[in-house]
């Protein structure tokens, strides 16, 4: 109606429903940028959708790459943009991040042109096909399409699901395209912008001739939008797919992370130069009492709790120096780091304190009383400081922009969750190991070492429960990043074993 029509005019800005806006190829385009987008290369198709329409809208913006190794480490990335979500547009405002939420920021600039359509209705239309992107096609077929680029393990089960939701998407626009040529009318809109660039990857690397044949109409509007001058000028030459990629093995970083993990190494240096002094020092103490040098031999080996202890107090350390770097704490600084300093303390204690009980032969009868204690104590250290480094290591590979199943497929986070795997079995047989030797002394001694053998044990079962808990929420993070949700992730064979796991233990306790 008439009246629809101005309100509809006055809402997008103008003055007058006899003002028309102009044509879009009779539009000058902008001189200055609007902002600086930055977005990472194997996901480029979130930032191009705000880059076409940038075009349409004649709109310039700066464009970067973001390297998540990099730049997600710079102190000025988080402070600027606390989300640390990439893409992110960033202008004299502040930032702008998600790809949709850009590419309407952009659309918007322009209050003459139909790109975010002609009235609030539209607007409305627009936005459904927008979640429906987002929601619904996106995270198929990147689960789908990740693999033949190299992002993610493939998994053919997974894969097969998802190659089906994305059919039933493309059955939608199949049916909405047959009653217009664009998806909210006679026009092209943000939708059909947004839409195309999402589905691009898929028409150029899987969609073979066998799966576009249902859906004639949906290859027509995508070839007629891919042809348009403003989609060439950023997604280029688009040639459809004639046979699907297979799927290629994840690159991994393999350079990068080895002098990360090699650079904790200069903080051994000092102990390293202290083992020639303390030979030096027993050579020196040998001369006079020439006994004394076989007593000093125990001390070279440790039992596999303590190195266990040892190492998880090193990777802690380790950990902590990257959070502290990443924080632009370096040098001098890290070193003398009051929780790093505490660390290097505690670690320090554990070598030296390792090998104190059996020197002294006289006391080889009271010794066991000591390492029945340890072992439990020991491992519960490693299993919390193996726990504390994955979810430090996710919160780190989360700020590089990865999430979901890329997250949990990490060779880190792998390497790590199978540590911690190994050290949660180890609990119940150093309970059972920590018994024996209490039973061997005599009467007395073994009172002594029952009344510590509780509170070990309850130690050990509480230590089992948060590991128990932490391997479920580990595992529903998989499961969600492959599309399960509700109550089929909870009815997951592996989740409710996991739980009747967890409730046999606190059963126990």
């Amino acid at each position: 109606s008439h009246f629809g029509s101005r309100q509809c005019w006055l809402k997008r800005g103008l003055l007058s429903h006899h003002i028309r806006p102009a044509p879009l190829a009779a539009m000058a385009p902008a001189t200055s940028p609007i902002g600086i987008l930055y977005y990472v290369e194997q996901t480029v198709y979130k930032a191009q959708k705000a880059l076409v329409a940038a075009k349409f809208n004649g709109i310039v913006m700066t464009e970067a790459k973001f390297n998540p190794e990099k730049d997600a480490r710079k102190p000025d990335f988080l402070a600027k943009n606390p989300t640390g979500k990439v893409p992110y547009l960033e202008t004299d405002m502040g930032c702008i991040f998600n790809s949709n939420a850009i590419a309407r920021y952009v659309a918007r600039c322009r209050a003459d042109t139909f790109i975010y359509g002609k009235c609030f209705d539209d607007e409305a239309q627009i936005d459904t096909w927008l979640e429906v992107c987002t929601h619904e096609l996106e995270v198929p077929l990147m689960t789908w399409l990740y693999p033949v680029l190299g992002l993610m393990e493939d998994d053919p089960q997974v894969t097969q699901a998802a190659s089906n939701d994305v059919k039933k998407v493309m059955t939608s626009l199949e049916q909405q395209l047959k009653s217009s040529p664009f998806l909210i009318g006679d026009f092209l809109s943000l939708a059909d912008i947004v839409l195309v660039c999402a589905l691009r990857e898929g028409f150029v690397r899987i969609f073979d001739p066998s799966f576009r044949k249902p859906y004639p109409m949906v290859c027509s509007w995508f070839e007629k939008c891919c042809s348009m001058p403003q989609f060439q000028a950023v997604l280029g030459e688009v040639k459809l797919c004639t046979q699907a990629e297979k799927p290629k093995p994840v690159q991994k970083p393999a350079a990068k992370p080895a002098k990360a993990e090699a650079k904790p190494k200069t903080d051994a240096k000092p102990k390293a130069d202290a083992k020639p002094k303390a030979e030096a020092k027993a050579k020196a103490g040998a001369k006079p009492a020439p006994a004394a040098t076989p007593a000093a031999a125990p001390a070279v080996a440790l039992s596999g709790d303590q190195e266990a202890a040892i190492k998880a107090v090193g990777d802690e350390l380790r950990t902590l120096k990257e959070k502290l770097k990443a924080e632009g704490v370096k040098g001098k600084q890290l070193n003398d780091h009051e929780e790093v300093k505490k660390l290097v303390e505690k670690l320090q204690a554990l070598k030296a304190g390792a090998p104190a009980a059996p020197a002294p032969a006289s006391a080889a009868s009271a010794a066991p009383a000591t390492p029945a204690a340890a072992p439990a104590g020991n491992v519960e250290a490693a299993i919390k400081a193996v726990g504390d480094e994955i979810r430090a290591l996710k919160e780190k590979l989360k700020a590089e922009g990865l999430s979901g199943k890329q997250i949990n497929t990490h060779a880190d986070i792998t390497k790590q969750v199978e540590k911690l795997n190994a050290l949660k079995q180890q609990l119940p047989a150093g309970g059972a190991s920590a018994a024996a030797p209490a039973a061997a002394p005599a009467a007395a001694p073994a009172a002594a070492a029952a009344a510590p053998a509780a509170p070990a044990a309850e130690g050990d079962a509480e230590a089992m429960i948060k590991a128990t808990g932490d391997e479920i929420r580990v595992l529903k993070e998989k499961l969600k990043a492959e599309g399960l949700k509700g109550k089929a992730l909870n009815e997951h064979a592996d989740v409710k074993r996991l739980v009747a796991q967890l409730q046999e233990l606190k059963a126990k306790v």
